[in-house]
């Protein structure tokens, strides 16, 4: 019974709007309903018309079925005649489309202007208008389904109780299916293609009965059928269009009562069963049953009798995602410490992409703990890290990342195929920077230092292209928060969150200030001690590819003046690359070693 509750619910609360709705501003509501009738039946029209153009066009004289005095006409001149017909009924459904859309506009308006309220959220308007149309259109269906009903009663009255009989039969059949919560919920998120479905299942049905009416009794006329089922089509695709509309305003009521109730306010959104379920998972602090078969799954084997498993819950740093620390004790004494991550259903791309990266070639050698899990509890992404020794609880206290976790990360080189797997569907960044950018800071440069700077880049700006391109690339992790960080006493990083990965050309990241160049060349060597390909790369180059990235957000952040006084020092590192390179051309080779001597 519980659809039939919601339906009764959602039809009185649809009531006390459109009392609103009529009370506030009546003539803007009764032109809307009536143009919602005039654009359907006309759209009707259009589509019945052309049936009986052909019709008329295949028979050798007048049908029959078509009325006695159309006799008195030539047969060409119906056709044109019925052939107009339906493009002017086709005219009207289109320019009635057009004058709902600034009905429901101007109507929303005056609603709203009427409660004296405040802006409450920003598409406040346009919400508004399409709750006032879509509200509109249901009055108005309703008054065609009774129509219609009415007209069925007289022509066609088994046609009727056939329809009526699958409509009980199918809201009968969905309130069954929802007995459970939880079937219910699923029932509410497919809401929108169920009643698809069983509009077009619903349209055969009454198709077979016609069918049957013809074959087993006498059934009725020809015209009387073809009207009968234009007419079924059409009512049933508006009580889906109907069903459709109050499931988007049933989601947006809160909304809705807020910008139309003088005595409502706006409310939070009540909590969904699905975000329930997810922070149902804090209970594992209190039982680690749940994890079970994850710790099985990751040993291999079932857990021994005697085994302890602890699961406490830690800060995570983000929104919806759950980090708890697990440690499994055995029999001997032995200690094994993990983290578990729960990720909820806004982070399921940060999860996969987490996934990605530790599951190529190059993942092991990221400074991340161990992914010894992937999978999923209760419809949620799951990962399990193992942790190292040191990693002891408390230890989740670490600085803030700089230079040190970049370098950190310079030390990998990326594996090929994830290298070809990120750039078929993500730009570099010297993909992202365009001359579009210097044309907008050009408009609003005020000085000449500024233009001078500007027209000097213009220049060279292909030759910052082709510089950035010879960097080699590294994974870049921004955004993990300092719960998620581990440094242990001897200065060993790791961070355990990888949902946000990039990769860019090394110089990403860094500060643009001079002060970090000795602290870049000592971890520059460092790393490529670990890494051939960033072996000889000047440090100007790094240094202009880290200028190229500040340039780009403040520039995206529109932060013109900033992003321009970044422009000498990306001119200064193009200057130094260019010394670099006529002291190589002027300079020849050095002899390869005991040449000298030969």
């Amino acid at each position: 019974m519980w659809f039939y509750r919601v339906a009764l619910r959602h039809l009185y609360w649809s009531a006390a709007v459109l009392k609103k709705f009529f009370k506030l501003v009546p003539l803007p509501t009764l032109t809307l309903v009536a143009l919602t009738l005039v654009s359907q039946f006309s759209r009707m029209l259009a589509f019945f018309l052309p049936l009986k153009v052909i019709i008329l066009i295949g028979s050798t004289g007048m049908p029959r079925y078509f009325p006695d005095s159309w006799a008195a006409f030539d047969r060409d001149v119906l056709v044109i005649a019925l052939s107009l017909a339906t493009v002017f009924f086709y005219a009207v459904s289109l320019s009635s489309e057009k004058l709902l859309s600034i009905m429901a506009e101007k109507g929303a308006a005056g609603v709203v202007a009427g409660t004296h309220k405040l802006v409450l959220f920003t598409n406040q308007d346009e919400v508004a208008s399409q709750a006032y149309q879509k509200l509109a259109a249901g009055l108005a269906t309703a008054v065609l389904t009774i129509v219609i009903a009415l007209l069925f009663s007289f022509i066609y009255p088994a046609f009727l109780f056939a329809a009526l009989t699958y409509v009980l039969a199918a809201s009968a059949f969905v309130s069954l299916m929802g007995r459970s919560a939880e079937a219910r919920s699923e029932l509410q998120q497919k809401a929108a293609t169920l009643t698809g479905l069983l509009s077009g299942i619903g349209f055969m049905l009454l198709f077979a009965f016609m069918v049957v009416d013809f074959l087993l009794w006498e059934g009725v006329g020809f015209i009387v059928a073809i009207i009968s089922l234009l007419l079924s089509r059409q009512l049933l695709s508006r009580i889906d269009g109907v069903i459709k509309d109050a499931i988007w305003l049933s989601d947006k009521h809160l909304q809705i009562n807020a910008i139309f109730f003088t005595g409502h306010r706006l409310e939070q959104v009540p909590e969904h069963s699905r975000n329930r379920k997810f922070w149902n998972f804090l209970s594992l602090s209190e039982s680690s049953e749940p994890l079970l078969p994850v710790l099985e799954q990751v040993r291999g084997h079932e857990l021994p009798d005697g085994i302890e498993v602890n699961c406490h819950w830690k800060q995570s740093g983000l929104t919806d995602l759950l980090a708890f620390g697990v440690e499994v004790k055995g029999t001997e004494d032995e200690l094994e410490r993990y983290l578990l991550k729960i990720f909820g259903k806004r982070h399921r791309k940060a999860a996969m992409s987490e996934a990605d990266i530790l599951s190529s070639a190059s993942g092991h050698l990221l400074p991340v703990p161990e992914l010894v899990y992937i999978g999923g509890m209760e419809g949620f992404d799951v990962h399990l890290f193992r942790l190292p020794k040191w990693c002891v609880p408390g230890g989740y206290a670490a600085p803030k990342v700089q230079i040190e976790w970049l370098a950190k990360y310079w030390q990998v080189e990326p594996d090929r195929t994830l290298v070809n797997r990120y750039q078929r569907s993500h730009p570099l960044l010297q993909h992202r920077l365009g001359m579009r950018m210097l044309e907008r800071l050009t408009v609003v440069a005020s000085d000449g230092d500024a233009m001078s700077a500007l027209k000097q880049t213009k220049a060279r700006f292909e030759d910052i292209l082709e510089e950035l391109n010879l960097l080699p690339l590294a994974v870049l992790n921004p955004g993990v928060p300092r719960d998620l960080c581990f440094v242990s006493e001897t200065g060993e990083l790791l961070q355990a969150h990888l949902g946000n990965w990039t990769l860019e050309p090394i110089g990403v990241g860094l500060p643009c200030g001079e002060s970090w160049l000795p602290k870049l060349d000592e971890l520059l060597a460092e790393a490529s001690e670990k890494r051939e390909s960033l072996q000889n790369i000047p440090l100007a180059r790094i240094r202009l590819c880290a200028c190229c990235s500040t340039f780009e957000q403040n520039f995206n952040k529109q932060r013109y003046a900033d992003a321009m006084a970044l422009l000498p020092d990306i001119l200064g590192c193009l200057s130094e690359i260019d010394m670099a390179h006529e002291g190589e051309s002027k300079n020849p080779a050095c002899p390869a070693a005991g040449e000298g001597n030969a």
